[in-house]
């Protein structure tokens, strides 16, 4: 818990929680809320069956066999009420003109009755809150010797200490309920989290006990459905890793037996060198050694290369930059144009006037293109002509920088297999021996992998190789850039 409280992280159960059982107290509160009202209504109607019962038991005593109105008031009943409301209790008999009042005169009236209509309402008497229950009817004789019956007006009120009080207790229950369920919710639901994440902690302490070099699968049974994505995820990351283990491995075994042969080669003869008496013995063996140097010394190049390249799929996307393609084509014409002069090989660049932008990594475009136009210097004749095109392509909008030789092409086997590491290569001669590596080629299609792009080979109609680079184009208008730079 310190831990995940250090990192900023909270623990599932707790993160459901905070999501939950906001959301359910706000149920709750709004259900409390609207059963308030239902609460309110069922007290006055427990409470006001009593003051009914009071106005019937009233009306029932009133007489007018005098001329004039009598009642008999049933104080029993008026203790019992009084004792259940917990208050005081107040009457009043009228007529409807107010010409006689019997009880609290100052008892407030009711509103508009007709008659047999009983009512009950809320009002004030001497600032004290009340409960009024009012009956209108008409008498059976008129009073005083008027010429019509008059109506008489019953109205019996209680205080509201006791409603309240029971409201209030009814309200309190609720809330004690309601907190005591949003408890239980809780708890349920840390113990539900807990029991659902079972198959992640076992999960968990399967993968602590692996070995290092363990990468087999995953075992996916008994875990839930939703956890599952994430561990075929993780078996595919796996798979991955595995893959490329596989491929390093392979790398190295092949690397070693292509670093084998020269290496054994310089040992004897440096031995014979180290032999022979005979200086100028010694200097052929040491002429001899100098291109073998020169081949061993250019396949640790290209090994190292190849391995950059391939660790540039894992780089961070922001560390990649704006391109301009046409000026990097130039400098590596410029950096090979000693070796092209010495083969007496024509170096033309095709180029837009405008800027032609990629996204990515200047080195690396580098190294593909000086390994592109070194194969091509290589493969192609004494006074032949190599061609660096650089152009955007009609048909997708893609950006191709294509090297053209005049050399012998490539069979389609050895294309099939010239992005794979000692897949074959151009047959060349640099310095009498034949390059056969194909390093160079995969250092390229590892570079253009790792930009979104790829390598293409074809052999062209009137003799030679294109080799092409294709690289996307950059989100944006990165030629604008280029040119506001």
């Amino acid at each position: 818990m310190a831990a995940a409280a250090r990192d900023g992280t909270r623990p599932l159960w707790l993160t459901l929680a905070l999501w939950t059982v906001p959301g359910l107290v706000f149920l709750l509160a709004a259900g409390l809320w609207l059963s308030a009202a239902s609460l309110h209504d069922l007290s006055d109607s427990a409470y006001d069956r009593s003051l009914a019962g009071a106005i019937r038991a009233i009306d029932l005593n009133v007489s007018t066999e005098s001329g004039g109105v009598g009642v008999e008031l049933p104080y029993p009943l008026f203790e019992s009420l009084q004792a259940t409301a917990s208050g005081e209790v107040f009457y009043r008999i009228a007529t409807d003109d107010g010409l006689v009042q019997i009880g609290d005169a100052l008892l407030p009236p009711p509103p508009f009755l007709a008659a047999g209509e009983m009512r009950f309402y809320d009002a004030t008497y001497f600032d004290r809150p009340i409960r009024v229950a009012a009956f209108k009817r008409s008498l059976d004789r008129p009073l005083y010797g008027a010429a019509s019956a008059q109506n008489i007006i019953i109205e019996v009120a209680e205080t509201t200490g006791s409603r309240e009080a029971f409201r209030r207790d009814l309200i309190r229950r609720a809330i004690s309920r309601d907190a005591l369920a949003v408890l239980v919710a809780a708890v349920l639901l840390a113990l539900g989290v807990r029991f659902a994440l079972a198959p992640l902690t076992a999960l968990k302490d399967r993968l602590d006990r692996r070995e290092p070099d363990d990468r087999s699968r995953l075992d996916e049974a008994g875990l839930p459905r939703e956890v599952r994505p994430l561990v075929g995820a993780m078996n595919d990351l796996l798979q991955r890793h595995r893959e490329r283990g596989e491929a390093q491995r392979r790398f190295i075994d092949d690397a070693s037996h292509q670093l084998k042969t020269p290496i054994a080669v310089l040992r004897s003869q440096v031995d014979f060198a180290l032999r022979s008496a005979d200086p100028e013995a010694t200097r052929r063996t040491l002429e001899a050694m100098h291109p073998v140097i020169d081949r061993a010394g250019r396949m640790t190049t290209q090994l190292l290369a190849l391995a950059r390249a391939e660790n540039a799929l894992l780089l961070d996307p922001s560390q990649k930059a704006t391109v301009d393609l046409p000026k990097l084509l130039r400098e590596v014409a410029w950096l090979h144009f000693a070796e092209a002069r010495r083969g007496r090989i024509d170096l033309e660049i095709e180029a837009p006037e405008e800027p032609l932008a990629a996204r990515g990594s200047e080195p690396l475009l580098f190294e593909a293109l000086s390994n592109l136009l070194d194969n091509a210097l290589r493969a192609s004749p004494r006074g032949g002509r190599v061609v660096l095109h650089v152009a955007r392509s009609k048909g997708d909008g893609w950006i191709d920088v294509e090297v053209r030789d005049e050399g012998s092409g490539m069979d389609a086997g050895k294309m099939a297999r010239a992005g794979d590491r000692f897949g074959g290569g151009l047959d060349a001669s640099g310095g009498g021996m034949a390059e056969r590596t194909g390093l160079g080629l995969a250092i390229v299609t590892a570079i253009a992998r790792a930009h979104g792009g790829d390598l293409r080979l074809q052999n062209r109609p009137e003799g030679g190789l294109a080799a092409a680079l294709r690289l996307p184009t950059p989100a944006g208008d990165a030629a604008l850039q280029l040119k506001a730079g």
